[in-house]
C-alpha cells in the first residue's frame, strides 16, 4: 500500500429536493447553474451539487441556523457558501433579483481587515440557502 495520499478531482454535496424538475428549472432558469438529466447542477468551474428527488418531502432538510454562527447577523441556517469578488457579488445579486430568485436577505457589507467583504443569500424552492460573498 502507498502512502500517497488519493487523488480528489472535486466534490459535490447531494442535495434532496421534494420537485426534482421545479428545482431544475429553478436552478437553471433563476439561478443560471446547468443541470443535467442526473442532476447535477454546476456554475462555473467546480462549483455545484447534485440534485435528486427525495422519496418523501420530509426527507428534505435545510441546514437550521447554528448554535453559534458566524456573524452576528445570520439569523438562518446556510446550506452552501459560493465566493467570488466584491464586483462578481454585487453582478449575481442584480443577476437573481432581476430573474426573480427568493432572496434570503440583501447584500451586506462589512469591514474585514482592510478590506470591506460583501455577502448575500438565496435560497431555493426547497428552502436550501445559498450564500455568495467576496472581498475587494
Amino acid at each position: 500500500m502507498s502512502d500517497e495520499i488519493a487523488y480528489l478531482k472535486n466534490f459535490l454535496q447531494v442535495r434532496l429536493v421534494s420537485d426534482f424538475d421545479k428545482a431544475r428549472t429553478y436552478y437553471q432558469d433563476i439561478l443560471g447553474f446547468q443541470v443535467d438529466g442526473w442532476g447535477h447542477t454546476e456554475r462555473g468551474n467546480n462549483l455545484g451539487f447534485i440534485l435528486q428527488q427525495a422519496v418523501k418531502s420530509e426527507d428534505v432538510r435545510p441546514n437550521p441556523k447554528p448554535d453559534k454562527p458566524s456573524e452576528d447577523e445570520q439569523t438562518i441556517g446556510w446550506d452552501s457558501y459560493f465566493y467570488s469578488n466584491f464586483d462578481g457579488v454585487g453582478q449575481l445579486y442584480s443577476e437573481f433579483k432581476s430573474k426573480g430568485a427568493i432572496i434570503a436577505y440583501e447584500p451586506r457589507i462589512s469591514p474585514m481587515g482592510n478590506s470591506q467583504w460583501k455577502h448575500f443569500a438565496v435560497k431555493d424552492l426547497d428552502g436550501y440557502v445559498m450564500v455568495f460573498g467576496g472581498s475587494q
